[in-house]
């Protein structure tokens, strides 16, 4: 289970990845082997996912405005435009217009306004801002006061 909303973005990014493309290498730290490491072959199908929060801003005392950017890097051993335009579409639809991830077991929903698609250096970049308000629970409150009964008494001293 994760431990903070960020593992648990990062967790829900990781399963719908490999559920698009069950034959990609999907990773978030590093990636090993791209470089022709011998003796194990080059990966070449991979998903590298670049998971950056953004900005943390207070709203209230128990309710915190979160902004979380992330990057999936695509890369496909054919290197082709057109099937990164194909592989931007389906990325685009599976984020689009709702993201839904679990957080400490409660499903969340984060409404993605935008997923920008570029190639740069043979790679498919798809890039999308999460953004969302996550709320502390609020301690409950003291009671009130209830009716309060004086008795004041007119006595006058000489």
């Amino acid at each position: 289970m994760a431990s903070t909303i960020f593992e648990s973005i990062k967790e829900s990014l990781v399963g719908l990845f490999k559920g698009l493309y069950p034959a990609f290498d999907v990773f978030c730290e590093e990636i090993p082997k791209t470089r022709h490491d011998a003796p194990e072959p080059d990966i070449e199908d991979y998903i590298f996912l670049d998971i950056l929060p953004a900005a943390n801003t207070t709203a209230s005392a128990y309710h915190t405005d979160r902004r979380v950017l992330v990057d999936a890097a695509l890369h496909t051993a054919s290197e082709s435009n057109g099937e990164y335009l194909r592989i931007g579409q389906e990325v685009d639809g599976a984020v689009r217009p709702v993201f839904r991830f679990t957080d400490g077991g409660e499903d969340r929903a984060i409404t993605v306004p935008d997923v920008s698609i570029k190639v740069v250096d043979r790679v498919l970049h798809c890039t999308f801002t999460l953004s969302f308000r996550d709320s502390l629970e609020e301690p409950p409150q003291p009671p009130l006061m209830e009716e309060l009964d004086i008795h004041i008494s007119n006595t006058e001293r000489t």
